[in-house]
């Protein structure tokens, strides 16, 4: 790019999607913490929640919908005006979640969910990429141990972190002749806000038109619900443990976070199905739920 302006070799910049709450959040605090130059983006409904990294780390919060292309060229403006074209880290964060029976799911929301965690990430990338090759940095994405293991209820949102962890393995090998790391985090349990909203009561309303609606599925969706806020890390702890993993400039494609992260990654790999199957639908309760189907489909 040749307008570009000498590098300030002095700072360091990151972008981080989906810096209002949560993983985002942590992350921005952290990477400021670390000497970087923050520059925050999520819709512009909850950019008010980036205020107080605005406020003591100096955060630049930009308003932007990773699904809408004007809102990620004005970004990319942004960010060019703000770095000069040098892109140290390219956090590409920013996700939602939906629950549910994977055979009777909205179509609405199916859409909705992998333009935010699928579309949104690799139109970001197509961006910013050129920044990050400038600044031979960083581009990371947040997936799940929901990409490896078929945690209850929430197929679609697995899927979608399965998708961009596949889009990232290719993008890895092809941004290495660059000098740029691609990074996938599988995540494990952190206690965050996504899918809260979720309440007993509109579970009973997903759950009443089911072919699921069988004694114990409601306590197994909520047990799926509960999983990451009874059993997770703080946004904090994991914001910390990858950055770090981050800023060593590992070789490796995936980093694992979260609270069993590789324990999860690791059974996907070496468990077969069925006992992979069991050990999960165990654990969210789902087993008297097919149970109950079985008996009464007899």
């Amino acid at each position: 790019m040749s307008h570009l302006k000498p590098r300030n070799s002095s700072q360091k910049y990151a972008v981080i999607t989906g810096a209002s709450s949560g993983i985002g959040y942590a992350l921005a605090t952290v990477f400021s913490k670390r000497g970087y130059k923050v520059i925050g983006a999520s819709p512009q409904s909850v950019l008010h929640l980036q205020d107080p990294l605005v406020k003591e780390y100096g955060v630049i919060s930009v308003p932007c919908d990773i699904t809408n292309l004007d809102d990620l060229k004005r970004l990319k403006d942004i960010v060019l005006k703000e770095t000069g074209g040098y892109v140290d880290i390219l956090y590409n964060n920013a996700g939602i979640a939906i629950g549910g029976p994977a055979a009777e799911m909205d179509e609405a929301k199916v859409n909705k969910i992998f333009q935010v965690n699928v579309i949104g990430h690799i139109n970001v990338t197509k961006q910013l990429a050129p920044f990050v090759i400038n600044a031979k940095g960083s581009i990371i994405f947040t997936s799940s141990v929901a990409a490896r293991v078929p945690l209850a209820w929430i197929s679609i949102y697995s899927a979608t972190k399965a998708a961009i962890d596949a889009y990232a393995q290719t993008l890895h090998g092809e941004m290495a002749p660059f000098g740029v790391k691609v990074h996938s985090v599988i995540t494990g349990g952190v206690n965050t806000q996504i899918g809260a909203e979720e309440t007993v009561a509109e579970a009973e309303k997903q759950f009443g038109n089911s072919l699921y609606n069988v004694d114990g599925a409601i306590e197994s969706g909520m047990a799926a619900k509960e999983m990451s806020v009874r059993n997770g890390v703080s946004a904090e702890l994991y914001a910390r443990d990858v950055a770090r993993k981050v800023l060593k400039r590992l070789n490796k494609f995936n980093l694992y976070a979260g609270s069993s992260g590789y324990t999860l990654h690791f059974i996907s790999r070496y468990y077969p199905l069925w006992l992979v199957e069991y050990i999960m639908q165990w654990f969210f309760k789902q087993l008297r739920v097919f149970r109950n189907i079985r008996k009464s489909r007899k």
